[in-house]
């Protein structure tokens, strides 16, 4: 199947904005929770204690989104991750230019901030976490989009530089290894859908028609970064 960066770059950033709709924002805090319970390394504010919400109160429709919203969360640190180190030895690569236009450091100071912001991440609670990687991604893919000469009409010679550069610094091997670990977290992900859809009454079913309709559409895609679009559409499911 097709593995094109540019194929790529547009699945992703469509993956990671379905994967920020209200269906992610009402679940997070739920899915949070859930692991502060069985941790001792909480901060020891317990002012949520009220509102903590336990695993058998979900239901199996809830934990199937639960579950793909976690996982979908370790592809989301895993491009942070490596996306950053990229940007980084861009960074580096340019200390050695002579004489960079203003424009080019416009681009430079985008790529600093975004390594800025990831090293913060660190610090923050599990809570903000996994929103805030979710937001980097997004912003990792629009920021090498820009410089993607074979999309843009008038490409400058800071955009050609970038992209050598970015390519130089492994962001083709990046987009090649989230498709693969995405495809392994597909099959994963694919046996937890049939297994809340076999556990169904006729009558659910056919108010899950909607889910059903989709993985049909999602096992009988075979091209990698089409699959990837299509998983982003589970989300609005829960819309």
């Amino acid at each position: 199947s097709s593995r094109s960066p540019d194929a790529f770059k547009e699945a992703q950033l469509r993956t990671e904005s379905a994967a920020s709709t209200n269906a992610y924002n009402n679940a997070n805090n739920n899915i949070i929770i859930a692991h502060d319970e069985n941790t001792s390394s909480n901060s020891g504010n317990n002012n949520n204690s009220g509102n903590k919400v336990y695993a058998d109160e979900w239901s199996e429709r809830d934990k199937l989104l639960f579950y793909t919203l976690e996982q979908f969360a370790l592809l989301s640190n895993f491009t942070v991750e490596h996306g950053t180190e990229v940007l980084r030895n861009v960074l580096k690569d340019a200390v050695t230019l002579m004489e960079p236009t203003a424009s080019l450091l416009a681009h430079l100071g985008n790529f600093s901030d975004f390594v800025a912001r990831a090293d913060n991440v660190k610090k923050l609670g599990e809570d903000e976490k996994v929103g805030e990687l979710y937001d980097m991604v997004v912003l990792f893919t629009e920021l090498v989009e820009r410089h993607n000469t074979t999309a843009l009409e008038n490409a400058t010679t800071e955009n050609m530089y970038l992209e050598m550069s970015l390519k130089k610094n492994g962001l083709d091997k990046l987009q090649v290894d989230f498709l693969e670990r995405f495809l392994v977290f597909s099959e994963k992900f694919n046996a937890r859908v049939d297994s809340y859809l076999a556990k169904l009454t006729a009558e659910q079913r056919a108010s899950e028609r909607k889910m059903i309709e989709w993985q049909r559409a999602f096992n009988a895609e075979t091209d990698s970064e089409k699959k990837v679009e299509i998983f982003a559409k589970f989300f609005e499911l829960y819309a």
